[in-house]
């Protein structure tokens, strides 16, 4: 009874909170419509402005919250099934360390129970009861860090979404209701000539060219944080640092694009890889001499292009500004770019293009990043089966230390994965040809190799065939000597113990230890 009483109590708290902000934006809304003259046209930019920087956020936070749940759920159904334990890792009040030595404890399992268990309100070392954790969010204290540190991120972006929304006709009308309190700023008219500050029609005007840029910029800055939110939420990786890190960007993508505005308004300032880009969008040529903007003048087309950009990535607009102010770093060595490209997870079997989209949700955008993943945590946070993912991990694994040419060679051999590669040359049951066929690949001298050599002088190596049986084994054994390859063949281990005797023979992945030296 006290357990329930608890949970009630916590979901009313839940819920009259949630109102009670909800109320209190309401009343921010309605309080600035009145204070704004009560005009109609302004309805729609409040209630955009309410939606998007208010409703959004919380929206993400409670999915957050039905992501946590039903993802518990796969992992009591995971443990279920190959008979683990859900009791939380770490001792709680005073409560005895599980051994890690139990057949019930697996250390990749354990990192996927403490990504959703970390910040449950969890009393002792029993194991956590689907029926005992909250059913609504904002019923855990997460939830309301989450959102006391969103607020920064909620209060810029209605400013921002309500500018955007504005009728143009209330910041441009003087003594209107918006343009009444948005006064020019040393922002936006600093450095310009006392005269033309002075002149009521040209100050007008670059104000409203600038508030346009800054609004544009705004807009990129807010769909790169939308999906920085979606992403984080997919992964179950939203935490207060997000919604910091998403005003902070929204703050300077909107600055820094101003302030390039300010010192280049015409393309004089503009790279040729921008110049190009505009070309190819307009169709025609950017003219310096008509592109500054003026009284009768506003922003031309190409800083609508740009603004949205320098928002969207506002990395570019950093490094842009550093450049033209004339500093200099330390210069990237970006000759190694070219030899060091990354490895689509398309060359993978199973892995087409809506999968590897989809395999961006849990941060997988090239085969070294499936090769590290954990298979539990994907088979947790994804719609894949526990062996599918298994299987993924395991290929990864071998295009990553062979590279992509001598995987898809390795694969007329039927290897397909990093324990194939084990069994084919470490294993007592393997034969000299399928040893002697891996070392030719293994050896073989494929073009990116040949490319990479060339570019920075190396020597070209001795002539071989093949290499010899010890060799191979050797060189094999150094591949698999690796953590992530461990993890991934203690949870090998794990599924083989559960499917039976008969499948004994799965369980020989261990390579041989090496030879003591004579």
């Amino acid at each position: 009874m006290g357990a329930f009483s608890e949970k009630l109590r916590g979901s009313v708290v839940g819920v009259v909170g949630v109102c009670v902000f909800v109320g209190f934006a309401v009343v921010l809304g309605v309080a600035a419509f009145w204070g704004l003259g009560s005009n109609t046209p302004l309805i729609f930019p409040i209630c955009a402005s309410l939606f998007l920087a208010v409703v959004t956020p919380m929206t993400v936070i409670a999915v957050r919250h039905q992501v946590r749940l039903s993802r518990i759920k796969l992992i009591d159904i995971f443990a279920k099934t190959f008979g683990l334990s859900t009791r939380p890792l770490l001792p709680l009040d005073g409560a005895a360390a599980p051994d890690l030595t139990d057949p019930k404890t697996n250390v990749s399992f354990e990192f996927v129970k403490g990504k959703y268990y970390v910040d449950l309100d969890l009393k002792g070392g029993e194991e956590p009861k689907l029926e005992d954790l909250p059913r609504f969010p904002m019923m855990l204290h997460a939830d309301w860090m989450l959102l006391l540190c969103a607020l920064p991120f909620m209060g810029f972006s209605a400013f921002g979404v309500f500018i955007l929304f504005a009728p143009a006709a209330a910041i441009l009308t003087p003594g209107g209701s918006i343009n009444a309190w948005l006064w020019p700023s040393m922002l936006a008219l600093g450095g310009l000539p006392s005269a033309t500050i002075a002149n009521a029609a040209g100050a007008a005007a670059q104000h409203l060219n600038v508030l346009t840029v800054a609004s544009v910029a705004f807009a990129g800055a807010y769909f790169y944080c939308l999906r920085l939110l979606l992403r984080a939420v997919a992964s179950f990786d939203l935490s207060p640092v997000t919604f910091l890190r998403a005003f902070a960007h929204m703050v300077m993508a909107t600055t820094l694009a101003v302030v390039i505005y300010r010192v280049f308004p015409s393309a004089e300032g503009v790279t040729a890889t921008a110049r190009e880009f505009y070309q190819a969008l307009s169709g025609g040529t950017v003219d310096a001499a008509t592109a500054v903007p003026d009284a009768a003048g506003g922003v031309k087309s190409f800083w609508l292009i740009l603004s949205f950009a320098l928002g969207f990535v506002p990395e570019a607009a950093i490094q842009y500004a550093l450049q033209k102010a004339g500093f200099r770093f330390k210069a990237r060595y970006d000759e190694v770019e070219t030899h060091a490209r990354t490895i689509p997870v398309t060359i993978l079997d199973g892995v087409d293009s809506p999968t590897a989209f989809r395999l961006e949700e849990s941060n997988v955008f090239e085969v070294q990043n499936l090769a590290t993943l954990n298979p539990i945590m994907l088979h947790i946070e994804s719609p894949f089966g526990i062996y599918q993912t298994i299987d993924w991990v395991a290929q990864a694994q071998l295009c990553t230390v062979v590279g992509p040419e001598r995987f898809l060679h390795l694969k007329m051999l039927n290897i397909r994965t990093i324990f194939d590669l084990e069994r084919a040359t470490l294993s007592e049951f393997g034969v000299d040809e399928l040893k002697n066929a891996v070392g030719v690949i293994l050896a073989e001298d494929c073009a990116r190799d040949q490319a990479c050599r060339k570019a920075f002088g190396l020597p070209s190596p001795a002539a071989s065939t093949a290499w010899p049986a010890n060799a191979v084994a050797h060189h094999v054994r150094i591949m698999v000597d690796d953590l992530h390859v461990h993890r991934l063949r203690q949870i090998w281990l794990l599924i083989a113990r559960q499917l039976g005797e008969e499948h004994d023979h799965l369980k020989d992945t261990a390579p041989p230890p090496p030879r003591a030296p004579t």
